[in-house]
């Protein structure tokens, strides 16, 4: 049984030598990588590679989603979904300024809330003369609590010159 086993660890020590070892030049062997190559994609951050900028309803939900839960981060990139100097800008949540607004909306938010908004889903609303409006009771959560008051009662979004979704008011 020893013998044996002697055996097979010689086998594989071999087998491992053979496989990494080198050539009688020295040089090493290493073994192609399986990896496929990434696909070319569209870079990050541009309107092609968002959700935000796919067209009609599930665009503009993607892009009312984004917002709010990025909100609820206080993550300030997320004021790509909103057009500069809009009502919804100038409105009591952002103040006038998107990136600081949101970066401060966290501390502003009860715990339910920031919940609540951090997993939100979009559903309903329709497409009127090139806008969205998406209503509050459109929002889905499945903890945390959100009322109407808490935000407001509908969101209206329009495409931009690259077709990304941003709220308007």
């Amino acid at each position: 049984m020893a013998h044996r086993k002697t055996a097979g660890l010689l086998l594989i020590g071999m087998l491992a030598a053979t496989s990494c070892g080198g050539s009688k030049d020295g040089e090493v062997y290493t073994q192609p990588s399986l990896r496929r190559p990434a696909p070319t994609t569209t870079p990050p951050g541009t309107a092609q590679s968002d959700p935000g900028a796919a067209p009609g309803l599930p665009g503009a939900r993607a892009a009312l989603k984004g917002f709010l839960q990025g909100q609820a981060a206080g993550d300030s990139s997320v004021c790509r979904y909103v057009v500069k100097d809009s009502d919804f800008v100038n409105s009591p949540a952002l103040k006038g300024d998107c990136r600081k607004g949101v970066k401060n909306t966290p501390h502003f938010l009860r715990p339910k809330e920031r919940q609540a908004l951090g997993q939100v889903m979009v559903t309903g609303g329709k497409i009127t003369d090139g806008e969205a409006v998406l209503p509050f009771s459109g929002l889905r959560w499945t903890d945390g609590h959100l009322t109407e008051s808490s935000l407001q009662s509908k969101f209206v979004l329009r495409r931009d010159a690259e077709g990304m979704w941003q709220i308007i008011r």
